[in-house]
C-alpha cells in the first residue's frame, strides 16, 4: 500500500480475515443490525484503519477490529441508546444536557459496551477506540487517532477535500487529527449544536501539549 496514494487495502485479505473467529462474529453482527450505508461505512473505515495502522506500526488486527466496531451501536434510536446506557448502569458529565441535544452521541460509548460485553473484548486500546471515535480524549493513543481520523475520512466519505485530508493522515497523523478534531468542533459551532466537554477538554489538552512540545 502505497503511503501517497488512495489504494484501498487488500480487501481480498480483510474480507478473508472477518471469515475468521472474533472477525466472523462481528461480521454477523453488523450485517444483523446495520444498515447497508452503515455496514459499507464500518468497512471502509477498518480498510483506512488497516492501512495507517500499517504505516505507524500499530497491531494490523486491533485497527480492524476497532474498526470495525466503531459503530456497532448505531443501529439504535436515541430513545433505545438512552435506555441501553440507562440499563448499564453507566453515567457520564452533563449526561442531561447530551441526552437533550446530542444523544446520538451515546453510540460510542454504547458500542465500547456491546464490544466488552458481547464480543469480550478486553484490549483496552480497542475499547478507548471505540468509546472515543466521535468526541476524542486527552492524551489518545495512535490507534484511538486512526480510528477518529479514519471516521471522519474513510473511503465513503464525499466530503470536499476529504482525499486531501486523507493523504495527509499517511504522512502526519497528529497534524490530521487535530486537523479532523477542529473540522468538528467548528461544525457543532456553526450548527448551533451541543458542543460536549470532553471534546473541548481534548482540544485544549492538545494545543497545550503542542505548545510545550514546540
Amino acid at each position: 500500500m502505497s503511503k501517497g496514494g488512495d489504494i484501498k487495502y487488500d480487501i481480498v485479505k480483510i474480507i478473508k480475515r472477518m471469515h475468521k473467529g472474533i472477525e466472523k462474529q462481528i461480521f454477523d453482527y453488523l450485517a444483523k443490525h446495520l444498515k447497508p450505508e452503515r455496514l459499507e461505512h464500518s468497512y471502509n473505515v477498518a480498510i483506512l484503519a488497516v492501512d495507517l495502522a500499517s504505516i505507524y506500526n500499530v497491531n494490523i488486527l486491533k485497527a480492524q477490529i476497532a474498526g470495525l466496531l466503531h459503530d456497532c451501536a448505531k443501529y439504535m434510536t436515541n430513545k433505545e441508546l438512552v435506555n441501553f446506557f440507562k440499563k448499564n448502569n453507566k453515567t457520564l458529565g452533563y449526561f442531561d444536557e447530551l441526552i437533550k441535544f446530542s444523544p446520538y452521541i451515546l453510540h460510542s460509548f454504547a458500542g465500547e459496551i456491546i464490544a466488552r460485553k458481547k464480543f469480550e473484548i478486553k484490549d483496552r486500546d480497542i475499547l478507548n477506540a471505540v468509546r472515543n471515535h466521535t468526541l476524542g480524549r486527552k492524551d489518545m493513543s495512535v490507534l484511538e487517532k486512526i480510528i477518529f481520523v479514519a471516521d471522519s475520512v474513510s473511503y465513503d466519505r464525499k466530503w470536499k477535500n476529504v482525499k486531501r485530508v486523507r493523504d495527509s493522515a499517511r504522512k502526519d497523523l497528529d497534524k490530521t487529527f487535530l486537523k479532523v478534531l477542529a473540522g468538528k468542533i467548528g461544525y457543532v459551532i456553526n450548527n448551533g449544536m451541543f458542543l460536549y466537554s470532553q471534546t473541548v477538554e481534548t482540544w485544549n489538552w492538545y494545543v497545550l501539549n503542542n505548545k510545550k512540545d514546540s
